[in-house]
This record gives structure tokens, sequence and C-alpha cells, in this order.
């Protein structure tokens, strides 16, 4: 019975260490892996930084940017609204016009054709 407790024991034994060695192997595979993400990770926070940097002056200049075509908006805003003001205004004027010389004008027109129609009539009457 100690022969097979002493088997069993060995075969124990070598099951562990052979368990340790393929433990040792995969740790040492996963420290390459480790190294490389590290490497990796360095790369990318060394070459982002210029981007972030690079953003901030973007972000200012986008701001600058926003803030002149606010008052730009502002200025073209209160042109149109001098335009519109002024169309009014010739809108106004040409109703005011029209009212005052529309009633003299068509009754002028009125009386020119009274006097082409009587000198008409009066040239037929004189050919007959």
């Amino acid at each position: 019975m100690a022969t097979i407790f002493l088997i069993v024991a060995s075969i124990a034994l070598l099951a562990i260490a052979a368990a340790s060695v393929y433990s040792i192997i995969l740790m040492k595979d996963a420290k390459k892996v480790l190294n490389q993400m590290e490497i990796s990770v360095r790369e990318i926070s060394e070459n982002s930084r210029p981007v972030l940097e690079n953003s901030g002056v973007i972000t200012g200049k986008i701001r600058e940017i926003a803030e002149n075509v606010d008052g730009e908006f502002l200025s073209v805003k209160g042109a149109v609204d001098s335009f519109v003001g002024a169309v009014e205004d010739i809108v106004d004027l040409e109703r005011k016009v029209r009212s005052k010389v529309e009633d003299p004008i068509m009754d002028t027109a009125g009386y020119l054709a009274a006097i082409t129609k009587g000198v008409r009539t009066f040239l037929r009457v004189l050919k007959s």
C-alpha cells in the first residue's frame, strides 16, 4: 500500500510539476503580450498628445469663428431691416403719388378721348 501511495504521490507531483511548467510558459507569453500592450498604449498616448493640444486650438478658433458669425449675422440682419424699411417707404411714396396723380391723368385722358371723338365726328360730318 505504501508503494501504491508512493506511485500515486509521484504521479501527482509530476502532474503538479508539469502544470507548474505549463503555467510558467503561459505567464511568459502573457508577459510578452502585456509588454506589447504597454508599448502600444505608450505610443498611443504619445501620439495623441499633439492631437489633443491641436483640438484645444481648433476649439478656440471655432469659438472665435462662431462669435464672428454671430456679429456678422447681426450686421446683416440690421442691413436687411434697413432695406425692408426703405422698400416700405418707396411703396408708401408710390401709393401717395398714384393717389394724387391718377385722378388728374385719368381726367386728362378722358378729355383727350372726348376731343378726339368730337374731331372724328366733325370730320365725318364734313365728308358726308
